[in-house]
């Protein structure tokens, strides 16, 4: 696996600045990526005072690591929401993610970010997949989006129905990122990077807040973290942890004009995009919950070799993979911690739909701190079997990976090899004490439970944890 294909020359260059301690802020925004990059500019054109404190590096997660696709046709989504729940609830999703596609091509324009436009393609590449397409399609009428549907495409893969949406944008998702980072520092906001959260301690009128770098105070603290840190249970427990696995091929010849996905099981994924100057096919797929796949090196391959017998002659050089979120509900989760007058907030569950989600949710929670009454809903679900069908799922024991894991007695323990030296682990959780399991392709431990993963060497990278696995 390698990084992904965006261009490294246009990632955000983030003035070097060093977190205030003991200082106060009006909001401390907790992760660089979308979410917390949108949020935070947001807070910042109002003149509070705001800073983002970002573990990593900007967009070091889902966000930088997306296709960039940004479409209110997403798979067969507004039909499954109509059908679990109803066609309001439909509505309102459908609302929520025109507001962020707009907020994208606003952006774009204020800050000359590169775009195309392109048509948005949800289609079943079996005939199994033909009758989720066709319901697609009619709701997507009944919501008044000007869709048009095709009983196949003239591309090089199979497909046995199709619905378009004329005029969406596909992008550069680092470039994306590298224009919020500049409106948010030209607002007066401030990005710190490298700088963990670690506690939070909610008194009174402010939080409190630990991080690696030192102690600080905030009137509201948003938690952009894709999963709510620092055991959030409830919440965390409402979002089911997915990775998929994405690649970037060269071609000769003609490219697929438009932006596709599959309905079918396992899903696929495709668009061109243009990368140092040449137009080059991305293909992903292959989702799993995180933690569960055995042999994810094996998903990677498998998308390798359906390209090959679509495209022949296309030479992979990228492969990399994220993670998102999907809320049980079906609907992104925008919440108040405490009560409706907390302070600690949380938005994310996108299903890997951030794009468009996250500027949407960034607005709900940027009213909620300003106490505004808010305008932008994903819309509330009141019917729950669905829901209680996927939180089943959710709860349902992991499977365990065979392999680099062995037990020392009682103690999950995880064996790699880091720079020629063999480290050991403790494989249990440290945010909600899951059995991690290797991930062969990124060569990471993964947590089955709410998707905390870890480097080969115990490194937290990403999810809820907030400290390292233990070095044995």
């Amino acid at each position: 696996m390698s990084a992904p294909v965006w261009n490294d020359d246009t990632r955000a260059a983030v003035p070097s600045a060093q977190l205030p301690v003991a200082d106060h802020v009006n909001a401390l925004v907790v992760g660089a990526g979308l979410t917390g990059l949108f949020t935070a500019l947001r807070l910042a054109e109002t003149g509070r005072k705001v800073i983002v404190a970002e573990a990593r590096s900007v967009g070091a997660c889902a966000s930088g690591a997306s296709t960039g696709k940004a479409t209110v046709l997403q798979g067969n989504r507004l039909s499954l929401l109509a059908e679990a729940f109803s066609i309001d609830v439909a509505r309102d999703y459908l609302r929520a993610h025109r507001y962020g596609f707009e907020e994208i091509l606003g952006l774009c324009s204020a800050r000359r970010i590169p775009f195309e436009r392109a048509g948005a393609f949800t289609f079943a590449g079996t005939e199994q997949g033909v009758k989720k397409v066709r319901r697609e399609f009619e709701v997507c009428r009944e919501l008044g989006l000007p869709v048009s549907t095709h009983d196949t495409l003239h591309t090089d893969f199979p497909v046995h129905a199709a619905v378009e949406l004329p005029d969406q944008v596909q992008l550069d998702p680092v470039s994306l990122l590298a224009g919020l980072v500049s409106a948010v520092v030209d607002a007066g906001g401030l990005i710190v990077e490298g700088c963990r959260v670690t506690g939070l301690d909610e008194a009174g009128d402010r939080v409190f807040v630990e991080t690696t770098a030192g102690r600080l105070s905030a009137d509201h603290v948003v938690l952009a973290t894709a999963s709510p840190i620092l055991d959030h249970v409830p919440t965390t427990t409402e979002l089911v942890p997915h990775r998929s696995y994405l690649c970037a091929f060269d071609l000769d010849g003609p490219l697929p004009e438009g932006m596709f996905v599959s309905v079918d099981s396992p899903s696929r994924t495709l668009r061109s995009a243009i990368v140092n100057g040449r137009r080059v096919l991305l293909v992903g797929g292959n989702g799993h919950r995180t933690g569960e796949a055995i042999g994810t090196q094996e998903l990677v391959d498998d998308l390798e070799s359906w390209t090959a017998k679509h495209f022949p002659g296309a030479r992979m050089t990228h492969a990399w993979s994220a993670q998102d979120h999907h809320p049980i509900g079906m609907v992104p989760l925008v919440t108040t911690f405490g009560s409706d007058q907390g302070r600690v907030h949380f938005a994310g569950g996108y299903s890997k739909w951030g794009i468009t989600g996250a500027p949407a949710a960034a607005r709900s929670l940027s009213d909620r701190i300003l106490g505004r009454a808010e305008t932008i809903s994903f819309g509330t679900p009141t019917k729950l079997g669905e829901a209680k069908n996927a939180m089943k799922s959710h709860a349902k024991t992991p499977a365990m990976m065979v392999g680099n894991l062995v037990r020392e007695g009682l103690r999950p323990k995880g064996e790699a090899i880091v720079d020629g030296q063999e480290v050991e682990v403790c494989l249990v959780c440290p945010h909600a004490g899951g059995i991690c399991t290797w991930n062969d392709a990124e060569s990471t431990w993964d947590c089955p439970l709410h998707g905390s993963r870890f480097s080969a060497s115990g490194t937290v990278l990403e999810g809820p944890a907030t400290s390292d696995l233990k070095r044995l």
